[in-house]
């Protein structure tokens, strides 16, 4: 889980910025999550390596962001993929009870987030269900 959740973030950012560097800017948009302030229960692990991602976005961006390069931390609450414990059949009532966000949510947010203007840096951006209310 610390290879993909965190390291993983580390290694796609320096081979990212290097490629940046060459064009003279670009935008790392790393997906955290709300465990990283929500600290739930039997996933210690798992809300280290998010608290982690949310560390190193806030210091990789003040590293980069004279080169030109933004980035961007988007922190989801629930959201309906695989990994969750409920079937799909369940996650789409929750989806439709406004208790669980839907991948197409988050894709919404990444576009928004990198169709800002040059001057505009969104730095965290958290997205929760509306019902869902820790």
């Amino acid at each position: 889980m610390v290879e993909t959740n965190l390291l993983g973030y580390m290694a796609m950012a320096h081979e990212a910025i290097e490629r940046m560097k060459a064009q003279g800017g670009g935008h790392i948009v790393n997906i955290g999550s709300m465990n990283a302030e929500e600290h739930s229960a039997n996933s210690s692990v798992y809300v280290a390596t998010k608290s982690g991602i949310e560390g190193f976005s806030a210091s990789l961006r003040k590293e980069v962001n004279e080169l030109g390069i933004k980035v961007s931390l988007i922190e989801p609450g629930l959201v309906g993929t695989d990994m969750q414990k409920e079937t799909p059949a369940k996650q789409r009532q929750m989806e439709e009870e406004m208790k669980m966000l839907k991948a197409e949510d988050i894709a919404a947010n990444i576009l928004y987030v990198l169709t800002q203007p040059k001057r505009c840096d969104v730095i965290v951006l958290q997205l929760r269900p509306h019902m869902q209310l820790i």
